[in-house]
């Protein structure tokens, strides 16, 4: 074992094939449908309470699939998870893209969970393994602070290019999203095969979800950050399928939504950028709460300043998450550490989004508001004080 390496910012130059992994992570992102996906579910006759069921669907498979995946991550190494995972995505994207139906959206759905498995907890794996193996661990958390800022700026690319293709049909809003996968894959087949530090890829399955499980336990206070994760997690999920539902209520025509979402996330990467880790945590979850019951408002411009704090609470929290687990399981396989943080998020929507579709029928959307800003102020009350805290320094192997 080498010396420790401190935490910092993320510094210039990269490490090598860093750029090229944080390309292929971006890409693999890029969901030109997603303003468009409550739209897109209502033209082929599923209404918001369906989708709603469908997604919770969506999000037991992932829940199902994610350890299995990050454990298969770490024996085949994060790169060939990124590969397959981008080859599914992009099948069920061209998929929804062709064949624009109702049964086509249910049978894309185990697509999309098993993709999202593989590439959620696999692109965080590997871009700590091209931190490790240049004797930058430490780096970590600013890195992903790095990549949740350049995301925000790379989906206003993605909205504005979104409203575009929408003129065209919502189907081609799938159809682009097929072939970012299709370019990320072809980046990352230019990255390094670079594996776990330990040889936890011999592990069976069983027994590494015991060591999880015992890792869980032994860790002070990451089971009520768990919780607080789930609780986040969902909140953020939600509001990712109804932001765009709104920003229409609030009086925008369908075609801005994307050119609007565009702007809000602009703002909000500018505001990741500057403002960093300078954020008090439980501060940033305040703000959450008071912009998650805001978004329900009927004005145009509360609307849009709210996304942008949902937005920029998003970008400081979950970089926060993602460190925090790796601190503690990295032990366990960096793959299947990451896949902790996806499964918690995805977790509490899986159990919960049956309950919101009987609350949108009847609340509405702005009863979906409240609830986020709920679940944001009750984890900010579950967090422990060790979420506040700067990420362990990390021994490089």
């Amino acid at each position: 074992m080498g010396p420790a390496v401190p935490d910092g910012p993320m510094n210039r130059p990269w490490p090598g094939h860093f750029g090229k992994v944080l390309a292929a992570r971006l890409l693999l992102g890029s969901y030109f449908f997603l303003p468009y996906l409550v739209l897109y579910a209502s033209s082929v006759a599923i209404p918001l309470s369906l989708l709603l069921v469908i997604e919770a669907f969506f999000a037991l498979l992932i829940v199902a699939f994610d350890l299995p995946a990050g454990h298969l991550a770490d024996r085949i190494g994060p790169r060939q998870a990124l590969v397959l995972g981008g080859s599914l995505q992009g099948a069920a994207a061209l998929l929804l893209g062709v064949v624009p139906s109702a049964a086509a959206f249910w049978a894309a759905q185990p697509l999309f969970a098993a993709a999202t498995a593989l590439t959620m907890g696999a692109d965080a794996a590997l871009a700590a393994a091209v931190l490790r193996r240049a004797s930058r661990p430490g780096e970590f958390e600013a890195g992903e602070r790095l990549f949740g800022s350049l995301n925000l700026a790379v989906t206003a690319v993605v909205l504005v290019s979104a409203s575009g293709l929408s003129l065209a049909g919502m189907r081609w809003t799938f159809v682009a999203t097929a072939a970012a996968q299709l370019v990320a894959v072809a980046i990352l087949a230019r990255v390094p095969d670079v594996r776990s530090a330990s040889d936890v890829d011999r592990v069976p399955l069983g027994a590494r979800l015991r060591g999880l499980v015992a890792g869980v336990r032994r860790a002070p206070g990451l089971p009520v950050d768990l919780l607080a994760m789930i609780l986040v997690g969902t909140a953020f999920s939600v509001l990712l399928y109804l932001t765009p539902v709104y920003y229409v209520r609030a009086g925008l025509s369908e075609h801005l939504v994307g050119v609007c979402a565009a702007g809000v996330a602009l703002a909000a990467s500018g505001a990741a950028a500057v403002l960093g880790d300078r954020w008090p945590l439980r501060l940033t979850v305040v703000l959450a709460v008071v912009a998650a019951a805001a978004l329900g408002a009927r004005s145009v411009a509360v609307v849009l300043v709210a996304a942008v704090l949902v937005q920029s609470a998003q970008a400081r929290l979950l970089p926060r998450f993602r460190a925090r687990v790796l601190d503690d399981l990295r032990e366990h396989g960096e793959a299947t550490a990451m896949s902790i943080v996806t499964t918690t998020r995805n977790l509490g929507f899986a159990v919960l989004t049956p309950f919101v579709g009987v609350l949108t029928a009847w609340t509405g959307p702005g009863g979906l508001a409240v609830l986020c800003a709920v679940l944001f102020a009750v984890a900010g009350l579950a967090m422990s004080a060790r979420m506040s805290l700067p990420s362990r320094r990390l021994e490089v192997a």
